[in-house]
């Protein structure tokens, strides 16, 4: 590898640009992306990639066997079509729907990475698009790796630009954003030069949906997985078809029907072109440590503190007063949650999972634990309070904190800024490879594991992405493909 230096946009008439910054959002994004090469991007940055690849794939991997991830591998197999790209755990079909189901199964246990500031997945949909594209083509490792770079980039910016107010207006940000992060890396993978990928991303703004309504329904919640698959696999048809010549608007995030002014209203994109191309955002990540709604993970490490700090049983408990910012408890407060989803996403049964269960453990969200009567009990006692100083810190800082009282009188109180494994109190690679471990020991042996984990790390020498998918999709237990 050359020695690190900035990724600059190509070349163009000076009365156009002076840099990224001069660019429209479309196209600076878009130059970014087609000009990407691995050996530009800092050592650091290509390290703490194939990280987050690592837990994409243990997250992904355990979610394959999961109910919801199921029928949409059941659907798109019966549909049938070209063998293209490899289903984690299962068989080859056409790019866009590999990329539609492994996005799902990403998402399919509230594990997969988050990026803060842009409140959204990059990793479950991003990698998705990433693999089944460089499979198909049999793309080399450095060209995967710059691909997913340039497809954080793009869904966290655009996301961090516009974000909290798609939410305000009831939007989900992976399922809009989440578009331009894997066409960006679709295209970075098919080549393209930068009016292909602005026609491309023009026509992925025309592909976005995605609503919270989910967060309404104690029940009908299914749909919150399709909400990485469905841009996985618009940004990689958008990609295709852009490589057919087929042509996009070429202000797809800033036009007057834009997506930044349509959806939100927005005009100030400074945050898309700021610094592009010398700070990644793959660098602002969370490696999830808990199976719920990021919101929450402050929080829930503030119960541990407390009971570090004086050891005590759910029986003890009387009163718990979760705070944090606003959207901590806006729409998170489902008492009686009816499925993994609602459970997932509910302050409450959040809070008792940490006292009653384990909230690392994507079997505490279990429908049939939902109703035990301990879990319930802890649940009823949940009364949050809005904090004014973490709420000046939202998004920037994910900060919880919690009050316990005990039935002795004992009052314990622990406050977390920013919880373990954010962006600046990162996990190192030994923790990543302890999550796969957990997560996939159920689906292969320890021997599988390993050469998954060292194809992950060598990924920027080798020299076909197949390798790793060969390993992906013929997994040697038969649960993995129940």
């Amino acid at each position: 590898m050359q020695a690190p230096s900035e990724v600059t946009a190509p070349s163009a008439p000076t009365a156009r640009m002076t840099g990224a910054e001069a660019l429209g959002a479309t196209e600076a994004l878009a130059a970014f992306a087609a000009s990407i090469e691995l050996d530009r991007v800092p050592a650091h940055v290509v390290e703490r990639t194939k990280d987050l690849v690592l837990d994409h794939l243990g997250v992904s991997l355990y979610g394959t066997v999961l109910p919801w991830t199921r029928m949409v591998r059941d659907f798109v197999i019966a549909e049938g079509g070209a063998p293209q790209s490899s289903i984690y755990a299962s068989q080859h079909v056409p790019m866009r729907a590999a990329a539609l189901v492994n996005g799902a199964a990403a998402h399919a246990i509230e594990l997969d990475d988050t990026h803060d500031e842009s409140l959204s997945h990059p990793g479950s949909v991003v990698i998705p698009a990433a693999l089944a594209v460089a499979e198909h083509l049999d793309r080399s490792g450095s060209d995967f790796l710059a691909a997913v770079i340039a497809g954080y980039d793009a869904q966290c910016r655009v996301g961090s630009a516009i974000g909290h107010d798609l939410l305000s207006r009831g939007f989900h940000p992976p399922s809009t954003c989440g578009v331009y992060g894997a066409t960006a890396a679709a295209g970075r993978l098919l080549d393209f030069d930068t009016s292909t990928m602005v026609s491309a991303i023009g026509s992925a703004t025309s592909m976005i949906s995605g609503t919270l309504q989910f967060t309404e329904d104690p029940a009908g919640t299914m749909i919150k997985r399709l909400h990485t698959g469905l841009p996985a696999e618009r940004g990689v048809m958008s990609a295709l078809l852009a490589q057919k010549g087929f042509l996009g608007p070429r202000q797809g995030v800033e036009g007057r029907y834009g997506f930044a002014r349509v959806f939100t209203g927005r005009q100030d994109l400074d945050r898309i072109t700021s610094e592009l191309g010398q700070r990644f955002e793959v660098e602002r990540i969370t490696v999830k440590l808990y199976a719920c709604c990021k919101l929450f993970h402050s929080m829930l490490e503030a119960i541990g503190n407390c009971r570090d700090e004086r050891a005590f049983d759910a029986e003890d408990v009387v009163a718990i007063e979760p705070f944090g910012p606003r959207l901590m408890i806006d729409t998170h407060m489902e008492y009686r949650p009816a499925s993994t989803m609602a459970a997932q996403y509910s302050l409450p049964y959040a809070c008792a999972a940490a006292i009653v269960l384990d909230p690392a453990s994507p079997e505490s969200f279990d429908v049939d634990v939902l109703g035990r009567r301990d879990v319930l009990r802890i649940a009823d006692l949940v009364q949050p309070v809005i904090d004014k100083d973490l709420e000046a810190l939202f998004p920037r800082k994910m900060g919880g904190g919690v009050r316990i009282r005990l039935r002795d009188g004992t009052e314990l109180t622990s406050t977390v800024i920013e919880s373990r494994s954010s962006p600046d109190r990162p996990i190192g690679r030994a923790d990543v490879q302890h999550k796969f471990a957990q997560l996939t020991s159920g689906l292969m042996s320890e021997a599988h594991q390993r050469e998954i984990m060292r194809a992950v790390a060598a990924l920027d020498s080798a020299a076909s992405m197949r390798s790793l998918t060969a390993l992906l999709r013929d997994l040697p237990l038969s649960r993995a493909v129940a």
